[in-house]
């Protein structure tokens, strides 16, 4: 009677359970012999139903833990000699004709956990071999990649990550605007405009002719590469990148008053770099204070400070007419400064002007970039690093995408069982 409540509760169709053994080793865990109760034979290879088989093996696979037990089904696994692809394994629908020996069911509960946690925790927990738990989810991970959809995406993002010494670069592509809203698509390794034909190839032409505005920086290879894909598509610079230019000026601005300076006011400025490059109302508590006594010390910093503050409101306006006139009354409040760096600033900003206005015309989202950039950092560093690139690329991708980091055990599991 217990073997037929067991049938029950484990749904495998085409089986059922005849015998129940617990074993004794460390840990100690249950196998589960099944009897097929089936007709007919499925081909592994093109799913053709055979009447025969050809021959058959046992097989143990491991499965979801049952009485805080692990648990192994034990079954006859059979090959059919298939008209079209030859001998082959039959395909069952808990099971997989190939990859590691676990079922479905577990494979999907092992990829959902290493979202939250990390390979090895996931293998202590099943008593697995952590490759085995590696190769587990970057097969769940390249299954979902290949089957995403890429339809109506518009609008599209670039940016880097620097990955391991030396001068080594990531570039992460995302859409900005889609169906499922912000999300990572694919990454290039490189940066230079000859790597990103590789994600153009992966994307597909017809969708490339849908796209109407890019999110960058100022990197000329990613210009290029979109102005030759892409026919029509307006560059959009993106707000973080320029503040970084305007912030870099305000710190030279910092150095050339600190070269300047003797005795007190050369130890008031001394140190002060993150807070005046900080947004004035994020800065609180001591920091405010010291703020304040570094804006009283030096005029021209005072200056400099202001002018960073009121820059950000550029990206305020939805007309061009007003963004222009706002640049041209922030470039009048330079004339009699001698600050150099914030001239070579204003000769950058022009340089790229049709960019930077281009947002008045497309509001886009623009810290999704930046946050994936954070992610894919941390992704890395929890890991203390991948051995394997390509599991490296997938698990920042998921990290990025906030539809494919969603957690889902149960959900996961019971769609798997039929």
């Amino acid at each position: 009677m217990h073997e037929y409540y067991l049938t029950e509760l484990l749904g495998i169709q085409g089986y059922r359970v005849n015998a129940i053994e617990q074993l004794g080793s460390n840990p100690p865990f249950i196998r589960i012999h099944l009897e097929r109760t089936r007709q007919g034979y499925v081909c592994g290879g093109c799913g053709r139903t055979v009447p025969h088989a050809y021959d058959h093996s046992w097989q143990e696979l491991r499965h979801l833990p049952l009485w805080q037990r692990q648990t192994v089904l034990y079954f006859q696994r059979y090959r059919v000699a298939c008209p079209v692809c030859g001998v082959r394994t039959e395909a069952l629908e808990f099971a997989d004709v190939r990859g590691p020996r676990v079922t479905r069911a577990l494979g999907a509960l092992v990829h959902e956990l290493c979202k939250v946690t990390t390979v090895k925790a996931v293998a202590l927990l099943f008593d697995l071999h952590r490759h085995t738990v590696k190769d587990i989810d970057k097969a769940g991970l390249e299954k979902v990649q290949a089957a995403r959809s890429l339809d109506g995406i518009t609008v599209l993002g670039v940016d880097e990550i620097g990955v391991g010494k030396g001068h080594k670069y990531w570039t992460l592509v995302s859409a900005l605007e889609g169906p499922r809203g912000p999300e990572l698509l694919h990454i290039v390794e490189g940066r230079s405009e000859k790597r990103l034909k590789r994600f153009w190839r992966w994307f597909g032409k017809e969708r490339t002719a849908l796209v109407t505005h890019a999110v960058m920086d100022m990197c000329k290879a990613f210009a290029k590469s979109f102005r030759a894909h892409c026919p029509g598509v307006k560059i959009i610079y993106d707000k973080f990148h320029v503040m970084r230019h305007l912030n870099n000026a305000l710190n030279e601005v910092r150095k050339a008053e600190m070269r300047g300076a003797l005795g007190r006011l050369k130890k008031t400025l001394s140190g002060k770099k993150f807070i005046l490059m900080a947004r004035r109302a994020r800065v609180r508590g001591k920091a405010r204070e010291a703020l304040d006594v570094v804006l009283a010390a030096s005029p021209k910093l005072f200056k400099a400070h202001l002018l960073k503050e009121s820059f950000g409101h550029l990206w305020d306006y939805s007309y061009k007419g007003s963004a222009l006139r706002f640049w041209a009354d922030w470039k009048a409040q330079l004339k009699w400064t001698r600050m150099k760096s914030y001239r070579n600033f204003v000769k950058m900003v022009e340089r790229h002007w049709d960019g930077i206005v281009s947002f008045c015309d497309k509001k886009v989202s623009l810290g999704y970039i930046e946050s994936s950039n954070l992610k894919a950092r941390n992704v890395i560093r929890r890991a203390y690093g991948y051995r394997d690139k390509d599991y490296m690329k997938l698990k920042v991708i998921q990290a990025c995408t906030p539809w494919m980091a969603q957690f889902q055990p149960w959900t996961a599991t019971h769609s798997s069982v039929p």
